[in-house]
């Protein structure tokens, strides 16, 4: 699918009715009233009680020494290192990949809807490192369109047949399962949940390949700190993908801790938490400073028939930071191009520098919060 296509799309697509989501899951589905008890808080009590601050700290973005996927200052060490290539390793989020490894070390996640109401990660790896990373999945048809702004190169265990050739002819390098010590099989889990990297070393074999090397990356979105009309009410967030997959932030000193319902669990009504695990055995709960969420139409894939998020025209976005939020809409006319983001005034919103968990969310899914 070449990009004029994606283009035209964004005419045919962006008024259309997305049920798409609930025609591909499978399995149980969780009852109205369970639903409800998961999202029930709701951003209207939220903006009454709001208050507007105002920052007036000073920022300019250094696209030399700081991270275009957090816009915050890198010690010396590790932007030195630079140039470096981006690399994008999509990452499983199936209930038997859980707890995935190394996702923590990330420098971004984009998180994904797929095929039965469930989502899967795209980890950044650009400044920062992982020597265990996993369980690393196939490509999907919204991979690329993500990807591409950045310049990255695209890690996957595979993909349904005829998805690589598309995601190749959007200028996307692909680099699909490599043989150990870059990439491994462990033996405490079952194919297809086992298959982890070691990022460096991953980095050493695309440059052994000879893959295309890509100027550095723009900031994903603009970043600042004098963001001037933050409205309060935010410490719950919930995003829910599907009947199957919702995800709740709880907000913990100035860290949005997650927590998630899954409905391919046995306890499909329980939040529970989101933990990462060490190679070594250590758990601890998966953390952001910042939530974004990208609202966009779905889509079926015509080459893999698999459901897709369109991430080009335009589209509502929430911002979540620190118990604040902030409405409004994303723009992008092509994927080459980062995402820009305005508020309901249509000023551009500049989203704080910190850690950045984004969500690629369909226009049928369902963004809720609430401050307590």
């Amino acid at each position: 699918m070449k990009k004029s296509i994606l283009l035209i799309m964004v005419l045919l697509l962006i008024a259309c009715s997305t049920t798409e989501v609930e025609e591909a899951t499978t399995g149980e589905t969780i009852s109205d009233s369970e639903s409800t008890t998961t999202t029930q808080s709701s951003n209207n009590s939220a903006t009454d009680d709001s208050t507007t601050t105002s920052v007036v700290e000073n920022y300019n973005f250094d696209n030399e020494k700081m991270s275009p996927f957090t816009g915050i200052e890198l010690p010396p060490e590790l932007w030195l290192k630079r140039p470096r290539r981006v690399i994008a390793f999509k990452i499983d989020n199936n209930i038997n990949a859980r707890p995935q490894s190394g996702i923590q070390e990330s420098d971004a996640i984009f998180e994904i809807l797929v095929e039965g109401g469930m989502t899967r990660f795209l980890a950044f790896f650009y400044d920062k490192v992982s020597t265990y990373l996993g369980p690393i999945r196939s490509a999907r048809p919204t991979d690329p369109t993500i990807v591409r702004p950045y310049g990255g190169v695209l890690v996957v265990s595979g993909a349904t047949a005829g998805l690589l050739p598309q995601i190749r002819e959007l200028e996307v390098p692909v680099l699909t399962e490599q043989s150990a010590p870059a990439m491994f099989r462990t033996s405490d889990r079952t194919a297809p949940h086992n298959l982890y990297a070691d990022t460096e070393l991953v980095r050493k074999v695309i440059d052994e390949k000879g893959m295309t090397f890509n100027p550095p990356p723009s900031s994903i979105y603009p970043f600042g700190n004098n963001q001037d009309n933050w409205l309060d009410g935010s410490a719950r967030v919930i995003v829910k993908y599907s009947d199957f997959t919702t995800i709740v932030w709880k907000l913990d000193g100035n860290q949005y801790s997650r927590f998630i319902i899954d409905g391919y669990s046995s306890n499909k009504n329980e939040a529970v938490s989101h933990n990462f695990i060490t190679r070594d055995g250590y758990q601890d709960i998966l953390k952001t400073e910042t939530i974004v969420v990208i609202q966009g139409p779905i889509y079926v894939d015509e080459a893999t028939t698999l459901p897709s998020v369109l991430t080009v025209g335009v589209g509502p976005v929430y911002i979540f930071n620190n118990g604040r939020y902030i409405e409004g809409t994303w723009r992008r006319s092509d994927i080459d191009q980062p995402f820009e983001l305005f508020d309901i005034n249509q000023k551009q919103i500049l989203v704080p520098p910190s850690t950045q968990w984004v969500h690629i969310l369909p226009i049928s899914g369902e963004v809720t919060w609430s401050q307590s």
